[in-house]
């Protein structure tokens, strides 16, 4: 019942928040990354549809697989061109896997690219697609984008991208779109972690994920380069404020405090 309550404090606070209170300093407009450069160039031939705003998105967590072998799963090609706008932007070295339930997508295969059909919503599917035991480096959800397909694709992908991977879902469109609620389930177990002077041994998914970035109507997931075997919260330092009453020594035990490094 708490967390609702705090759920819908902050749901309010987000719809009501403040103005800037200063206006912001003049900048001159940044220049277009490759991928928007391309996207933009790109007035004729197969079709490519994104918001414009996703390019600095995919850039900033996409940029450090550039000139690498990588393995991408894009989920919903429609007109093809965004196949060829991430061998342009990845290299020669990249091979996309190209999900869509329409069945003349199959046109699209050439060298780097292979088409598979069906269903993302279809969990039989992916246990298919994954026979092959394909390497995923990175997956792109841009399918049916329904809460349920969106859903299903996470939890038969996630766990099969590999070590400093990265999951991307766009156009969760809506403030109560349910996959924002199923985000936040599968994400509550990161904070897992008990107090400081307790042993913290990193949960199945704490090993495996680095961190989760939520933007407007998108979704990422990091996947840990590392496996993280534990969580700790050493003292450093000599002085230490002096807590009073009852619970002040436990307080003292358990917790990081004020002037600690946490």
């Amino acid at each position: 019942m708490q967390s609702a309550r705090f759920f819908a404090r902050g749901y309010r606070h987000g719809r009501r928040f403040p103005d800037p209170t200063a206006p912001a300093a003049e900048a001159r407009p940044a220049a277009a990354g490759p991928l928007q450069a391309y996207f933009d160039a790109h007035t004729e031939g197969p079709g490519i549809w994104k918001w414009r705003h996703y390019f600095d998105i995919y850039e900033r967590h996409l940029e450090r697989f550039r000139g690498k072998p990588v393995h991408i799963v894009e989920i919903g090609v429609l007109g093809g061109g965004s196949l060829q706008m991430w061998h342009d932007y990845f290299g020669p070295e990249t091979h996309v896997y190209g999900i869509d339930i329409n069945p003349d997508s199959r046109k699209l295969t050439r060298d780097g690219v292979e088409i598979f059909i069906g269903d993302q919503g279809d969990p039989r599917f992916w246990e298919r697609f994954l026979e092959g035991e394909p390497t995923i480096d990175v997956v792109i959800d841009d399918g049916g984008h329904t809460a349920r397909q969106q859903a299903v694709t996470v939890e038969s992908l996630l766990a099969h991208v590999r070590p400093g991977g990265v999951y991307i879902c766009e156009d969760i469109h809506g403030p109560f779109q349910p996959f924002h609620s199923f985000v936040d389930g599968l994400t509550r177990p990161l904070s897992d972690i008990g107090l400081p002077r307790e042993q913290n041994p990193a949960n199945s998914l704490q090993r495996q994920i680095a961190s989760v970035h939520r933007y407007p109507i998108l979704t990422v997931i990091e996947k840990s380069a590392s496996p993280t075997s534990g969580f700790e919260a050493p003292r450093h330092g000599t002085i230490w404020p002096v807590r009073r009453g009852r619970a002040s020594k436990r307080a003292r035990d358990d917790s990081p405090g004020v002037g600690s490094s946490l």
